[in-house]
Protein backbone atom coordinates (compact mmCIF):
# COMPACT_ATOMS: atom_id res chain seq x y z
CA UNK A 1 0.00 0.00 0.00
CA UNK A 2 1.22 3.16 -1.34
CA UNK A 3 2.31 5.91 1.19
CA UNK A 4 0.16 9.46 0.95
CA UNK A 5 0.34 12.74 2.87
CA UNK A 6 -3.04 11.50 4.68
CA UNK A 7 -5.29 9.04 5.27
CA UNK A 8 -7.97 11.09 3.25
CA UNK A 9 -5.63 11.24 0.32
CA UNK A 10 -5.33 7.49 0.59
CA UNK A 11 -8.61 6.98 0.80
CA UNK A 12 -9.35 8.96 -2.72
CA UNK A 13 -6.78 7.11 -4.30
CA UNK A 14 -8.49 3.73 -3.18
CA UNK A 15 -11.42 4.31 -4.88
CA UNK A 16 -10.43 5.72 -7.84
CA UNK A 17 -8.13 2.36 -7.97
CA UNK A 18 -11.04 0.82 -7.26
CA UNK A 19 -13.10 1.98 -9.74
CA UNK A 20 -10.46 1.55 -12.37
CA UNK A 21 -10.44 -2.19 -11.58
CA UNK A 22 -13.65 -3.07 -11.78
CA UNK A 23 -14.09 -1.13 -14.90
CA UNK A 24 -10.97 -3.39 -16.45
CA UNK A 25 -12.64 -6.46 -14.62
CA UNK A 26 -16.26 -6.05 -16.30
CA UNK A 27 -14.58 -5.17 -19.87
CA UNK A 28 -13.10 -8.18 -20.04
CA UNK A 29 -16.32 -9.93 -19.44
CA UNK A 30 -17.97 -7.86 -21.78
CA UNK A 31 -15.80 -8.45 -24.40
CA UNK A 32 -17.09 -11.87 -25.15
CA UNK A 33 -20.46 -10.10 -25.70
CA UNK A 34 -18.85 -7.35 -28.18
CA UNK A 35 -20.11 -4.76 -26.37
CA UNK A 36 -18.94 -2.04 -24.28
CA UNK A 37 -19.49 -0.83 -20.56
CA UNK A 38 -21.73 1.97 -21.66
CA UNK A 39 -23.49 0.23 -24.26
CA UNK A 40 -24.32 -2.58 -21.80
CA UNK A 41 -25.22 0.26 -19.42
CA UNK A 42 -28.59 1.32 -22.23
CA UNK A 43 -29.37 -2.03 -22.62
CA UNK A 44 -29.87 -2.56 -18.66
CA UNK A 45 -31.74 0.49 -18.65
CA UNK A 46 -34.39 -0.39 -21.55
CA UNK A 47 -34.30 -4.05 -20.45
CA UNK A 48 -35.67 -2.90 -16.52
CA UNK A 49 -36.77 0.87 -16.87
CA UNK A 50 -38.88 0.19 -19.96
CA UNK A 51 -41.44 -2.04 -19.02
CA UNK A 52 -41.65 -3.80 -22.37
CA UNK A 53 -42.27 -0.08 -24.44
CA UNK A 54 -39.25 2.03 -25.59
CA UNK A 55 -38.06 5.36 -23.92
CA UNK A 56 -36.80 8.03 -25.27
CA UNK A 57 -33.22 9.64 -26.17
CA UNK A 58 -33.83 11.92 -23.13
CA UNK A 59 -35.12 9.47 -21.20
CA UNK A 60 -32.05 7.32 -21.36
CA UNK A 61 -29.51 9.88 -21.06
CA UNK A 62 -30.83 10.91 -17.72
CA UNK A 63 -30.75 7.18 -16.48
CA UNK A 64 -27.13 6.47 -17.43
CA UNK A 65 -24.69 5.69 -14.84
CA UNK A 66 -22.00 7.45 -16.65
CA UNK A 67 -23.49 10.58 -18.47
CA UNK A 68 -22.59 10.70 -21.96
CA UNK A 69 -23.43 13.23 -25.03
CA UNK A 70 -22.61 10.18 -27.44
CA UNK A 71 -25.54 8.21 -25.84
CA UNK A 72 -26.91 8.54 -29.86
CA UNK A 73 -23.59 7.18 -31.01
CA UNK A 74 -24.23 4.16 -28.76
CA UNK A 75 -27.67 3.89 -29.82
CA UNK A 76 -26.37 3.33 -33.29
CA UNK A 77 -24.21 1.03 -32.65
CA UNK A 78 -26.39 -0.89 -30.79
CA UNK A 79 -28.68 -0.79 -33.38
CA UNK A 80 -26.31 -2.30 -35.79
CA UNK A 81 -25.76 -5.62 -34.01
CA UNK A 82 -29.63 -5.71 -33.61
CA UNK A 83 -30.10 -5.27 -30.15
CA UNK A 84 -32.02 -2.04 -29.97
CA UNK A 85 -34.30 -0.49 -32.81
CA UNK A 86 -34.92 2.95 -33.22
CA UNK A 87 -38.71 3.75 -33.99
CA UNK A 88 -39.88 7.86 -34.86
CA UNK A 89 -42.45 9.15 -33.04
CA UNK A 90 -46.20 8.95 -35.11
CA UNK A 91 -47.24 12.25 -33.12
CA UNK A 92 -43.66 14.39 -32.68
CA UNK A 93 -41.46 13.29 -35.38
CA UNK A 94 -38.47 14.80 -33.70
CA UNK A 95 -38.97 12.20 -30.90
CA UNK A 96 -37.53 9.02 -31.28
CA UNK A 97 -38.42 6.17 -29.21
CA UNK A 98 -36.03 3.50 -28.52
CA UNK A 99 -36.40 -0.21 -27.91
CA UNK A 100 -34.47 -3.35 -26.69
CA UNK A 101 -35.05 -6.44 -28.71
CA UNK A 102 -35.13 -9.90 -27.83
CA UNK A 103 -31.32 -10.34 -28.67
CA UNK A 104 -30.73 -6.94 -26.16
CA UNK A 105 -32.69 -9.03 -23.67
CA UNK A 106 -30.43 -11.84 -23.91
CA UNK A 107 -27.02 -10.29 -23.59
CA UNK A 108 -28.45 -8.29 -20.65
CA UNK A 109 -29.16 -11.37 -18.77
CA UNK A 110 -26.00 -13.74 -19.85
CA UNK A 111 -23.24 -10.60 -19.04
CA UNK A 112 -25.26 -9.89 -15.93
CA UNK A 113 -25.15 -13.30 -14.60
CA UNK A 114 -21.43 -13.68 -15.85
CA UNK A 115 -20.75 -10.22 -13.65
CA UNK A 116 -22.75 -11.47 -10.80
CA UNK A 117 -20.31 -14.97 -10.95
CA UNK A 118 -17.58 -13.32 -11.56
CA UNK A 119 -17.86 -11.15 -8.43
CA UNK A 120 -19.31 -13.62 -6.10
CA UNK A 121 -15.75 -14.46 -4.68
CA UNK A 122 -15.43 -10.77 -3.99
CA UNK A 123 -18.95 -10.72 -2.65
CA UNK A 124 -18.34 -13.90 -0.19
CA UNK A 125 -15.27 -11.84 1.65
CA UNK A 126 -17.29 -8.76 2.71
CA UNK A 127 -20.27 -9.39 4.96
CA UNK A 128 -23.77 -7.85 4.28
CA UNK A 129 -23.08 -5.16 7.33
CA UNK A 130 -19.44 -4.29 6.02
CA UNK A 131 -21.15 -3.73 2.66
CA UNK A 132 -23.82 -1.60 3.84
CA UNK A 133 -21.21 0.29 5.75
CA UNK A 134 -19.09 0.87 2.54
CA UNK A 135 -22.46 1.68 0.28
CA UNK A 136 -23.16 4.58 3.16
CA UNK A 137 -19.93 6.16 3.64
CA UNK A 138 -19.41 6.40 -0.34
CA UNK A 139 -22.76 7.52 -0.86
CA UNK A 140 -21.80 10.03 1.86
CA UNK A 141 -18.39 11.22 0.17
CA UNK A 142 -20.58 10.91 -3.42
CA UNK A 143 -23.02 13.56 -2.08
CA UNK A 144 -20.27 16.15 -0.25
CA UNK A 145 -18.71 15.81 -3.65
CA UNK A 146 -21.84 17.27 -5.75
CA UNK A 147 -22.51 19.44 -2.87
CA UNK A 148 -18.73 21.02 -3.91
CA UNK A 149 -20.51 22.45 -7.02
Amino acid sequence: METFRSPQLSLFHNVLELAKNISRYQEIILKEFSISHEQLNILIILHYDSCESSLSLLEIQERMILSTTNTSRLIDKLKDKKLVERKIDQNNKRKVQIRITDDGREIVSKAVEKIKQSSAKISSEISDSEAINMSKRIFEINERILDWH
